[in-house]
């Protein structure tokens, strides 16, 4: 059986030949809570997604649909939290059994993921062409 997709609602704040620019409200999953409010952990960030434009006509201003295949989510997920954990796992590991002094092991334990990060920043072009989103236009009635 097929995984559902990956979907945000989001409202098109740019329209360019190439690309649909979409802002979407990403939420925690405690952000829905009644007292989300006076919850200092419920947590909203903005953030705008670009969507290669296809046949969908939309405007400035049209509510939208973006999604993502799992698949596609399930590698981000692993590219950007679950294999920089288990680096600096495996970086501790290493220097704990080298005998490293507490200084060295943490600051493996730091340089690693940030090593790890700029080289995925490296490949930023090649990865989005990887994690390709889709657009719905929603209709509301």
């Amino acid at each position: 059986m097929k995984e559902p997709d990956i979907e945000h609602e989001g409202i098109v704040t740019g329209v360019t030949d190439s690309h649909i620019l979409v802002r979407i409200l990403q939420q925690s999953a405690c952000a829905g809570c009644h007292a989300a409010g006076v919850c200092s952990t419920a947590d909203q960030k903005e953030k705008i997604i670009e969507v290669k434009r296809d046949r969908t006509p939309v405007q400035i201003g049209d509510k939208v649909v973006v999604t993502l295949t799992a698949k596609a989510g399930h590698k981000a997920l692993w590219l950007t939290a679950v294999l920089p954990l288990l680096l600096i796992i495996l970086s501790l590991a290493a220097t704990t059994l080298a005998h490293a002094s507490e200084l060295v092991t943490g600051l493996c334990a730091l340089a690693i993921p940030a090593v790890y990060y700029a080289i995925l920043y490296g490949y930023r072009d090649r990865l989005k062409k990887q994690f390709t989103f889709f657009l719905k236009k929603t209709f509301v009635s």
